[in-house]
């Protein structure tokens, strides 16, 4: 059991009816893969929904949220950005972002949680990772049904750098936000999203009907 481990959450898209589906233009599509830092003479980074051409066939329109949740990775309002810039969070980049709706409004003044480094803090002992030697080898990164943190190695950076943070070395890549992040978040009312307390988390859980997170 890690102790450190119950101080974190994992952010999942709110599992409400009309959640919305992110994806990305495809400039920002050829961009982005995990643990990249990305290059402002780029421009922004460009998403929009998923669902668009569905939505406008049945005439619906899904509600924007306050924090926009992408996998591995959360686009936040400026308020949110400005909060995490008061602290050295290793690895963390604030990338400016657009999000054009189904209007073709865009949706500026937004900025994407990107993480061009993570923590190799995996207990490899404690974690059930699947090794299947078919498929794995030396070097790839592993695949995790139940992730145990090595707490020594987080201990070793201060709570203020880590406050939310990527793992490293893993094949499904998640946020980890520290209580101080979430705390925040619920005291913002942002809508969007939703946690589960890291310890609890199992691969595939948010899969579930009828699963509301924590």
């Amino acid at each position: 059991m890690s102790e450190l481990q119950q101080e974190y959450y994992i952010p999942f898209r709110a599992n409400t009816k009309d959640k919305l589906f992110i994806g990305r233009d495809e400039k920002s599509k050829r961009r982005y893969y995990f643990h990249t830092k990305f290059n402002l003479a780029d421009g922004p980074m460009v998403y929009l929904n998923k669902y668009k051409e569905e939505n406008l066939k049945l005439g619906s329109k899904t509600p924007l949220p306050d924090i926009f949740h992408d996998f591995g990775a959360m686009i936040i309002p400026k308020e949110f950005m400005v909060f995490l810039r008061n602290f050295d969070i290793y690895g963390l980049q604030l990338f400016p972002t657009v999000y054009i709706d189904d209007d073709d409004q865009w949706h500026e003044n937004l900025w994407l949680v990107n993480f061009f480094e993570g923590i190799n803090c995996i207990d490899k002992e404690k974690s059930k990772i699947n090794y299947n030697p078919k498929l794995w080898e030396e070097g790839d990164p592993l695949v995790v049904k139940k992730t145990v943190f090595d707490d020594s190695i987080l201990r070793a950076i201060h709570e203020d750098q880590r406050l939310i943070f990527t793992m490293d070395n893993v094949d499904m890549v998640y946020l980890y936000c520290h209580q101080r992040v979430v705390d925040y978040i619920r005291e913002q009312n942002y809508t969007g999203i939703i946690f589960v307390k890291a310890s609890d988390y199992k691969r595939g859980m948010e899969n579930q009907p009828g699963w509301t997170g924590e």
